[in-house]
């Protein structure tokens, strides 16, 4: 009885991951999917499926063709610049940048200072946020208080979320690595940081039990 036990929790321990893998594949694919579908099926008036991920497919790996040699990068290049000089369009394309390239690239890692513990957007909830910098002195002044700015990410997509500047008191400073929180903020709380500790730990006392199995 013990040994089917183990051997079902084992099984489990492979497949939780894989099925969510597998079920946030499934909805990254159909809302793709489903942007171009409209759009194909009013001029073909035929329903593809599939056809929109493949025509995304083939619009990332063009703009990434276009991105790595010399006419691409200027044209690139150029498109930004005239983005940076649209009001409001410039903020929000440099933003979104900026924010991109913190996350994904691991640049300006001095952006997320630290992890913390805010409740937000209302008592008692707590939320994981990152903090950026102190609040701007002409906004303390305003209020009084020492403010710290958060940024609080949403799940599944980190690069999007609420700015919101905090009272330092009201801040619970957390020991985790910000790659940590940010896994934690995509899989909605299912790779918590201590998921891969005690995963191995578990693996590791099966294989003791099966090589004194062995042993006997």
């Amino acid at each position: 009885m013990k040994k089917i036990k183990k051997t079902f929790i084992t099984g489990l321990l492979v497949l939780i991951p894989l099925m969510v893998t597998f079920t946030f594949t499934i909805w990254g694919f159909l809302k793709i999917d489903e942007f171009f579908q409209q759009p194909i099926e009013a001029i073909t008036g035929r329903r593809f499926i599939g056809l929109g991920l493949i025509l995304t497919i083939g619009i990332v790996l063009f703009a990434g063709s276009l991105a790595t040699n010399y006419v691409g990068k200027k044209i690139i290049r150029n498109i930004e610049e005239t983005l940076n000089k649209i009001p409001i369009i410039n903020v929000i394309y440099s933003s979104i940048k900026q924010l991109q390239d913190t996350i994904f690239l691991k640049k300006n890692q001095e952006a997320f200072k630290s992890v913390v513990l805010v409740q937000y957007p209302s008592r008692d909830i707590y939320t994981l946020g990152f903090t950026t910098a102190t609040a701007p002195a002409i906004i303390e002044g305003e209020v009084g208080k020492r403010l710290t700015s958060v940024f609080i990410p949403t799940t599944p997509n980190p690069t999007s979320g609420m700015f919101v500047m905090i009272p330092d008191r009201n801040l619970i400073h957390l020991k985790m690595p910000v790659d940590t929180a940010i896994k934690l903020i995509v899989s909605a709380g299912i790779l918590s940081p201590d998921y891969s500790t005690k995963l191995n730990a578990y693996e590791n006392t099966i294989m003791d039990t099966q090589n004194q199995d062995e042993e006997r």
